[in-house]
C-alpha cells in the first residue's frame, strides 16, 4: 500500500528505481562513504546511549484503563527496541485489549523496528523523526502474530538499509504475503517524508547489479501468486518521496485491491506524469472521493468520467506544471460523478485553447458553488495576461 501497500515490495522497487540507482551509486562513492559513515556513527553513539526499552520503562510509559487498553507514548533519546516491547506485551497477564504505540525520537534517535510491526493486539503505531534499523529483519519470516494494526503512520523517518543485502534478498528470496502485503487490517496508513539511509560499504553495487535487482523484483511483483486485500483501508498517504519507481503504481495495483479507499494523498513526490491507474481511477479505487496530486511536476492530465454514481470526485492538481487542459474538460462536470479539479498555482497559458478551462471554471461556480474558490485560476502567460483570472479573459476573437 503506500507503497502498494504492497508496502515492502514497492519500497524496495523505489530504492532500486532508475533514479535511486543513480543516487545510490553517487552516495556510495569513496568520498560520500565517509560522510555516511560519520552520520551512522553519530546516530549510534556507543558510550552515551540511554536505552529506553526495559520492562520498568514500558510500565512507566504505557498507561492502561479498566478495559485493558494500553496507550504507550515513548520519547527515544538514543535507542529503542520493538522486539523487547513485543516480549513485554506477551508477558502481560490478564486482559490486554487495544495497544497504541507512539514513538518520537529526539535527533539521532534510532528504533529497531521490523516491518510490518506486528505485536499482541497492537492497533495503532506512529513513528516520528526516527532512524529505523532492522526494517527488513523479519522479511519473509513466519510469525505467530496476526494483522491487528488499524492506524499506521511513519513521519519524517529514515530507513537504514544495506543495499547489497537488499539486492541479494530481491534476487534470491520469494515474495511472501505476510511481508509483501503488510497489515491488511489498516484503515489509515501514512508515509510522510520517508527516506533511506544507506549503510556504507567497501563494495558498492554496480548499476548492472542494481538493474538486475530491480528487474527481478519487478517480475516477482507481476507474477506473485497472492492478492493483498485492503478491505478496510479508507485513507492512504504517501507524500514527500524523492525515489518513486517508474512502476510504482503497477506494483501497487497489479495484485492488490482497495474497495473502500476514499482519500488518496500522493502529493509532493516529483511525479512527472499521470499514471493510467489514476486516469482510470474507478477501476482501481472505486470508492475514491479525494485524490491529492498537488505539488508534483505533472504537465498534462486526463481522467475517465465513467457511468458510476458518486456525489463527486475532488482532484487537486494545484502547483504542478500544467499549461493547458483537455478540450473536453467541461464534460467532467456532467457525468454521474462530477469531477472537481483544483488547478490553482499552475502556469496556465491563455491562448485560444484556454476556452475549455474558462468554460469549466464558470460551470464550476454554478454546478458546485461550494468549490467556487477553485474558479480563480490565473493566467501565467502571455505576459500581457499574467495574473488575470482565466474565466474573465475575453476570448471573443477566438
Amino acid at each position: 500500500m503506500v507503497e502498494n501497500i504492497s508496502v515492502i515490495s514497492t519500497q524496495l522497487l523505489d530504492i532500486i528505481s532508475y533514479r535511486a540507482a543513480e543516487n545510490i551509486t553517487k552516495m556510495l562513492s569513496r568520498h560520500c562513504i565517509l560522510a555516511v559513515f560519520a552520520a551512522v556513527i553519530i546516530n549510534f553513539g556507543a558510550c552515551k546511549c540511554f536505552v529506553i526499552d526495559s520492562e520498568s520503562e514500558f510500565e512507566k510509559s504505557c498507561s492502561s484503563d479498566s478495559m485493558g487498553n494500553r496507550n504507550c507514548s515513548i520519547v527515544v533519546p538514543n535507542n529503542w527496541n520493538f522486539l523487547k516491547f513485543r516480549r513485554w506485551l506477551e508477558k502481560l497477564n490478564g486482559n490486554v485489549k487495544d495497544v497504541r504505540l507512539d514513538l518520537t525520537c529526539l535527533d539521532g534517535g534510532t528504533v529497531f523496528l521490523p516491518w510490518p510491526f506486528r505485536a499482541r493486539n497492537l492497533r495503532k503505531i506512529r513513528v516520528k523523526n526516527c532512524l529505523i534499523d532492522g526494517y527488513y529483519s523479519e522479511y519473509n519470516t513466519k510469525t505467530k502474530y496476526t494483522n491487528t494494526v488499524r492506524d499506521m503512520a511513519l513521519i519524517d523517518v529514515s530507513i537504514l538499509t544495506d543495499i547489497n543485502q537488499l539486492i541479494e534478498m530481491n534476487l534470491n528470496d520469494p515474495l511472501e504475503k505476510s511481508s509483501t502485503c503488510g497489515q491488511e487490517t489498516n484503515v489509515r496508513f501514512i508515509q510522510r517524508n520517508v527516506s533511506f539511509h544507506f549503510v556504507p560499504t567497501k563494495s558498492p553495487p554496480s548499476l548492472h547489479r542494481l538493474q538486475d535487482g530491480f528487474d527481478t523484483l519487478a517480475e516477482k511483483s507481476k507474477t506473485q501468486p497472492f492478492t493483498c486485500h485492503f478491505e478496510d483501508l479508507l485513507f492512504l498517504e504517501h507524500t514527500g518521496s524523492k525515489s518513486i519507481s517508474r512502476i510504482h503504481f503497477d506494483t501497487m495495483t497489479d495484485h492488490s485491491v482497495y474497495p473502500k479507499l476514499k482519500v488518496f494523498n500522493f502529493s509532493s513526490n516529483y511525479l512527472p506524469d499521470l499514471p493510467r491507474q489514476l486516469e482510470q481511477w474507478w477501476k482501481f479505487f472505486p470508492s475514491l472521493r479525494f485524490l491529492d496530486l498537488s505539488n508534483n511536476e505533472i504537465r498534462s492530465f486526463s481522467f475517465d468520467h465513467p457511468d458510476v454514481s458518486q456525489e463527486y470526485l475532488y482532484i487537486s492538481l494545484a502547483n504542478n506544471n500544467i499549461t493547458s487542459v483537455p478540450q473536453d474538460l467541461f464534460s467532467y462536470l456532467s457525468g454521474k460523478t462530477p469531477i472537481i479539479i483544483n488547478l490553482l498555482g499552475n502556469p496556465i497559458h491563455c491562448d485560444c485553447r484556454v476556452s475549455a478551462l474558462s468554460q469549466y471554471l464558470r460551470g464550476l461556480r454554478i454546478i458546485a458553488p461550494h468549490f467556487k474558490d477553485l474558479s480563480n485560476v490565473q493566467c501565467h502567460s502571455p505576459s500581457n495576461l499574467a495574473g488575470r483570472k482565466v474565466r474573465t479573459v475575453n476570448l471573443q476573437s477566438c
